[in-house]
């Protein structure tokens, strides 16, 4: 019987081979419009939803209203990376897992933003992560915290972050806490406390000649207070041998720290730190 096929002529082998072809084509196209047909029936139908991680500020009113609807797709023919990014764009989620449950359930495990400072960069004020990160929440949500407000230009809000976790050790030696720091446009960075009084650190906060004079002051401050009975609500740190210091309703020139080099401190012009 295969000798016979192999005797006839090409032009009928062909058509043959092409009619299988054509005959496993049909066969596997109705397979998968059977398919089709059947992963689109109802029967498939997410039927919960079920959320895990840190839900303590997530709203499920706001999760009803705006992740649940952005979902597309039934338990086999959902796009979890697009059922992500809807759960994502809640306020105060930073980061969101989506997996398939059997039978029929997402499981949904959020992970929440964890606010480091108020956040400006000169538009809309939001809130910083503890990763250097904006985002936008409520801000009245977060008015118990004592949260410091930093600012600086777009982008730089890992960077601001990481001067204030640099400061912060300095000032707690001192009972002083961060209450805002600012970069400005020409890197000249500025400090608040939480007592209000207000430090000018230059354009090198991170520079170890700065940061000593930082802690000489911080030492010296409440002799001064003392000595002239009046209280400084601000410094000036960017004079290479010292700092310049403004009392409530005095004028005082420059205070030289002990340990600093010869010359009388604010005498000079601010300039950088050698």
């Amino acid at each position: 019987m295969s000798h016979a096929v192999r005797d006839l002529p090409l032009d009928v082998r062909l058509m043959q081979g092409t009619t299988r072809a054509l005959l496993w084509l049909f066969v596997a196209g109705c397979l998968v419009a059977v398919g089709n047909w059947l992963i689109q029936r109802n029967w498939w139908d997410i039927r919960a939803v079920r959320l895990e991680g840190d839900l303590q500020r997530v709203n499920p009113v706001t999760i009803r209203a705006d992740a649940l609807p952005r979902l597309q797709g039934n338990f086999f023919t959902i796009n979890l990376a697009s059922a992500q990014r809807a759960f994502e764009q809640l306020p105060w989620v930073r980061a969101a897992v989506v997996q398939r449950l059997w039978p029929m359930e997402l499981a949904v495990t959020l992970h929440a933003q964890k606010p480091a400072a108020i956040w400006s960069d000169g538009g809309a004020t939001e809130l910083l992560n503890t990763e250097g990160q904006p985002f936008s929440a409520n801000l009245g949500e977060v008015q118990g915290l004592g949260l410091p407000r930093f600012s600086g230009p777009q982008g730089s809000g890992g960077q601001v972050l990481q001067m204030a976790n640099a400061l912060r050790p300095l000032l707690v030696q001192h009972r002083q806490a961060i209450a805002a720091l600012s970069l400005g446009g020409g890197g000249n960075w500025r400090l608040q406390t939480a007592s209000g009084l207000r430090i000018d650190l230059g354009d090198a906060p991170q520079n170890p000649a700065l940061q000593q004079r930082l802690v000489q002051f911080l030492e010296l401050a409440p002799q001064l207070e003392a000595r002239y009975g009046h209280r400084i609500d601000s410094v000036d740190l960017r004079y290479p041998n010292g700092f310049a210091v403004h009392l409530q309703g005095v004028d005082l020139p420059g205070m030289k720290p002990r340990g600093a080099s010869a010359g009388k401190a604010g005498t000079q012009p601010p300039g950088k730190d050698n």
